[in-house]
């Protein structure tokens, strides 16, 4: 494929990966920052600042005025909670405890998290196959973060976060599928949730005392600033050009990049329980895609 067509036509498979290495060099770029002296609080919060100054501009240009102000509270303040604030700042501390690579096993679980939220909450029909499905991945998962814990190679707390972050952007993905306002562009909603994240990062990086990022740490911080925009807008540019199952793969496409990263230029050795567990994932990932081609009672009524 020519290069003048992969830049301005890139096809899906292209798209996928472009953003998974934007997303994975996140989690590299998280653990360095934090090993440098930076609070993870300021880490995630200077991306939201520089991702809402980039969205909100290109926004601006292309669709004119800011939406209404309920826009802001009401999505993007929840949003940015659950898709940004609380995941980033959890994934640049886990980093630097669990590493790059099993930090980033975390982001392949959001798909099956949202399913179990989605059947705790009755927006989905229960099927026992996807609640397998969902037993089987997180087995996986809980699996890995136990025998890491009982090595003494990764504190209990850690184990905690690297299964919170999955929790909170699957927490994101329910709210995003029931909130969603109609009619607003999705390059002002992807500049409402990143406000939202910034609006709620800033406030707890004061309270907290975090100290101000080092000199030393800014280099990374200031990657990240340039990487979180352009992810952002390859993630708007993937959802617009792929279906459903491609967008599903973005977790595993950041983290096979993240992982590859971390060996590569950090000289991460990942442990021999990383390969069953992600098997296990996967396995639980393809069977749920399996079951949910099938037909399904309807799921009940829930008050929205």
């Amino acid at each position: 494929m020519p290069l003048q067509t992969i830049i301005t036509d890139p096809s899906p498979s292209t798209l996928l990966g472009a953003t998974g290495l934007a997303l994975g060099v996140g989690v590299l770029l998280g653990k360095q920052a934090v090993a440098h002296g930076a609070a993870p609080l300021a880490f995630a919060m200077w991306p939201a600042l520089s991702t809402l100054a980039v969205l909100g501009w290109l926004a601006w240009r292309r669709h004119g005025a800011a939406p209404a102000a309920a826009v802001w509270l009401r999505f993007g303040l929840p949003a940015g909670l659950l898709g940004g604030a609380v995941p980033n700042t959890l994934a640049a501390w886990v980093a630097v405890q669990a590493g790059v690579g099993i930090t980033a096993l975390a982001y392949t679980l959001p798909p099956l998290f949202t399913l179990a939220l989605m059947l705790l909450l009755g927006y989905e029909a229960l099927r026992w196959q996807r609640l397998a499905a969902v037993a089987l991945a997180f087995g996986g998962a809980l699996w890995l973060a136990s025998t890491r814990v009982a090595a003494g190679e990764l504190p209990v707390e850690a184990a905690i976060g690297l299964l919170a972050i999955p929790l909170s952007l699957a927490g994101g993905n329910v709210f995003r599928a029931r909130r969603l306002p109609r009619g607003v562009p999705v390059a002002w909603l992807g500049a409402a949730t990143a406000a939202g994240a910034a609006a709620l990062l800033l406030p707890a990086w004061i309270a907290t005392g975090a100290p101000a990022v080092p000199s030393a740490a800014w280099p990374y911080v200031a990657a990240q600033m340039a990487a979180a925009p352009l992810a952002m807008l390859l993630f708007f540019r993937l959802q617009e050009r792929a279906d459903a199952m491609t967008m599903s793969f973005i977790g595993y496409a950041m983290a096979l990049c993240a992982a590859l990263l971390g060996t590569l230029l950090l000289g991460e050795r990942l442990p021999w329980q990383l390969l069953p567990a992600l098997v296990l994932i996967v396995t639980g990932f393809g069977w749920m895609q399996h079951a949910g081609r099938g037909p399904a009672a309807a799921p009940r009524a829930v008050r929205g």
